[in-house]
């Protein structure tokens, strides 16, 4: 894709998965550029795609300026995560959990020395159930890990147990069933219809579901190899990526 960049620059979608390789690879300021470079239209199959990573940058961006003291830094980053700019082309569904970003804002806010504001998001973050993708209303997802750690630094953390040990069942049911194409579907997450090998998308969701509950669990080996499967099974994975790169920087797992 860098070896031809005037006729990627052409195109939304190329754009946007040179963003997610850049963001892959730990580039994260220069993803921010590609995005931040142009104005998005929807194209069928793309929902999604350009804020996804928009709001991934910003998180990632985020984590790095917290973890090297910058408070500041960190806050505007995770502040834009929640107010994604209209050259996107889209904007978060009504339904659509935003856990992550609350819980950071939480995390951000008591380093900066406001607890108060800092409860205020984690309470935010531990409300927000349940998530909508892929056209429907999901009483689990990547969220409900962030649900979880929202708990925990509320002080609840027999409630934040019962949410991870749900999440590991419902992870397990995902195993178990077989997928499906729904035929009635207005919009598929890939470019040709039927491309997709639907029973391992859905083995890899569940895999990365079992890796954050068994982190959450304080079961950091198991994680682990959760993980390694995922990646093995799909290398770009972004959540995936992201959430490997926090445990090996100290991230919020299990205290």
């Amino acid at each position: 894709l860098e070896k031809f960049p005037a006729s990627v620059g052409l195109r939304d979608d190329l754009s946007i998965e040179h963003a997610t390789l850049l963001n892959q690879t730990g580039n994260h300021g220069k993803a921010r550029e590609v995005i931040e470079s142009r104005n998005f239209q929807p194209w069928e199959g793309g929902e999604g795609q350009a804020l996804g990573q928009y709001v991934r940058t910003h998180l990632a961006l985020g984590r790095r300026s917290l973890k090297s003291g910058d408070i500041a830094a960190a806050k505007r980053f995770f502040e834009s995560a929640l107010q994604p700019p209209t050259s996107l082309g889209e904007a978060k569904h009504l339904l659509s959990n935003q856990s992550d970003i609350y819980y950071w804002m939480g995390i951000v806010c008591r380093e900066a020395g406001d607890r108060s504001e800092a409860t205020r998001w984690w309470h935010k973050a531990a409300a927000s159930r349940g998530d909508f993708q892929e056209m429907r209303v999901r009483s689990f997802s990547e969220m409900t890990y962030y649900n979880a750690l929202a708990l925990r630094e509320l002080g609840k953390p027999a409630q934040a147990g019962t949410l991870l040990r749900g999440l590991l069942v419902f992870a397990g049911m995902q195993l178990r069933t077989k997928a499906g194409i729904d035929y009635f579907a207005t919009s598929l997450p890939a470019m040709l219809l039927f491309e997709d090998d639907m029973q391992k998308h859905r083995t890899v969701t569940a895999r990365f579901l079992q890796a954050q509950a068994e982190l959450g669990l304080g079961r950091v080996s198991q994680a682990r190899n959760h993980l390694a499967q995922v990646l093995t099974l799909d290398g770009n994975h972004g959540r995936a990526a992201d959430l490997l790169a926090e445990l090996e920087s100290g991230g919020p797992h299990a205290r």
